[in-house]
């Protein structure tokens, strides 16, 4: 009898150990769909706001790079901040300022206090995503890790979708109707904020830790490998993170795939709403654009989450890789989609392509985070989340809706008459398609050769754990 007992009482703290685990994936997925809800409500109004507020096609840009511009500012501080600090906190605290930034957006009575509104929304949203991911990856071990953070990916789709219908629908109302859009949608994050601080906050590594102990084989490290050292200050602690080549090839690749997918979310409910394309009204194309988005966006999400976990039994680089094939193969998929919208205005045609290309780009999503988590050590893993961010950010997404946007004004020969007109489809589709294609072409053959490094750098960052963990029990 008391050979069992101990077997039992194990069983059922791993079976607490993990409800506990899903209601904790549960909360961050919900906080993560009303992150992206709160942000692209602007998206699917943007057409009407425009023109409530007097301004172009490429304020709509400026908009979006300057909420953009803000998040990246605060992506490396409060990532190097949840590293020292309880990530729920880090957590709470940026869910309550960004929901509170929501509601006042309601009150923005021009473009200049519209843009304020966006850039405050910026720094509540940029500790979410560093602290975020780190805490699941100390809940869930690596086997898992890239499924989970697919599922909790999807929320972003699905908060998406949600903003873009909600922003399209209301807009389009009555004058002056998209602020009740703000005001509404900013009160359920501060019951979120309130869930997330009362969140446990687990011990760094934990998950992987447990799991080595069920299965040392799998987290075996191969002969000659060095350990990653990592300093303790900050400063040093970036630029080790920038030494790890699996860490550039993450941060490359979502340079330039953050350039098209910011671009293509912020431009298309307007796109779709012009006369020269397909001439939808607001609710029409937030519903098209936002449904679709998430329908094809979660389908690539889960997809290249559950493929990259099956693969990687096989691969190490199985991860990356993924990412490479997804963007490379989008590519052409990305350019037959603006085809059909300037030359056959095909609606029909336009929704294969459209799904298949959105299908194809957010198959990274799940695989890059968890890369990202695999390759170092747990102490820095919200640090090294906010430097790929940081850095994708600033260098893609940050300015390539206003580089689309100014695009699109200098293809007008009017120099916004077009839109003011609602005929700047096509000069919207020619911004979109010489810069979209060629940066999803440079992220896939990066991701593609750059998979190879993903094994030893993996290796080095498990060392580097063991050499932590025996520090601490000399101490003790």
């Amino acid at each position: 009898m008391s050979d069992i007992a101990p077997s039992a009482d194990l069983e059922v703290s791993r079976r607490k150990a993990g409800n506990y685990a899903t209601y904790v994936f549960f909360v961050l997925f919900f906080v993560n769909l009303m992150n992206y809800l709160d942000r692209y409500i602007l998206t699917g109004g943007a057409n009407i706001i425009a023109k409530e507020l007097h301004f172009g096609i490429d304020g709509i840009g400026y908009l979006a790079s300057a909420f953009l511009i803000f998040f990246t500012l605060g992506v490396l501080p409060l990532g190097a901040w949840a590293d020292r600090a309880k990530r729920k906190d880090v957590i709470a605290i940026c869910v309550g300022i960004w929901s509170l930034a929501t509601a006042f957006t309601a009150l923005a009575g021009n473009f200049a206090t519209l843009l304020a509104s966006r850039a405050v929304l910026g720094i509540g949203e940029a500790g979410y995503g560093p602290s975020s991911g780190a805490l699941m990856a100390d809940y869930f071990h690596r086997a898992r890790r890239a499924r989970v953070s697919s599922w909790w990916a999807a929320g972003a789709l699905i908060g998406l979708m949600f903003g873009i219908i909600i922003g399209g629908i209301v807009a389009g109302l009555y004058f002056g109707a998209w602020r009740l859009a703000f005001l509404f949608t900013g009160i359920p994050g501060l019951i979120l904020a309130f869930l997330a601080w009362r969140m446990r906050e687990p011990q760094r590594n934990e998950a992987d830790e447990e799991a080595a102990q069920r299965d040392p084989d799998s987290y075996a490290v191969s002969e000659g490998v060095n350990p990653l050292i990592m300093p303790k200050k900050i400063l040093p602690q970036l630029g080790t993170l920038l030494k790890i080549k699996s860490l550039i090839v993450l941060t490359v690749m979502q340079i330039f795939a953050f350039f098209v997918l910011a671009a293509s979310a912020v431009y298309l409910p307007t796109l779709f709403q012009q006369k020269d394309t397909f001439g939808l009204t607001s609710a029409q194309a937030a519903i098209f654009s936002g449904f679709g988005i998430a329908v094809a966006g979660v389908a690539g999400v889960v997809f290249g989450g559950y493929l990259s976990d099956y693969l990687n039994r096989r691969h190490p680089g199985a991860r990356i890789l993924v990412c490479g094939i997804g963007f490379l193969i989008g590519a052409p998929f990305y350019v037959l989609s603006v085809v059909v919208t300037l030359v056959l205005h095909n609606i029909l045609l336009y929704s294969f392509f459209f799904f298949s290309t959105t299908l194809l780009l957010n198959m990274y999503v799940g695989p890059s985070i968890a890369a990202s988590q695999d390759i170092v050590p747990s102490a820095v893993r919200a640090s090294a989340v906010g430097v790929i961010a940081f850095l994708a950010h600033i260098l893609g997404d940050a300015f390539s809706p206003s580089l689309v946007g100014f695009l699109a004004r200098v293809f007008d020969p009017t120099h916004g008459q077009h839109f003011i007109q609602g005929i700047a489809g096509t000069d919207l589709s020619l911004a979109l398609v010489y810069t979209c294609p060629p940066a999803l072409l440079i992220a896939g053959l990066v991701g593609i050769f750059g998979s190879r490094w993903v094994k030893s750098d993996m290796e080095a960052a498990q060392l580097a754990e063991q050499a932590s963990k025996q520090e601490l029990v000399g101490k003790a």
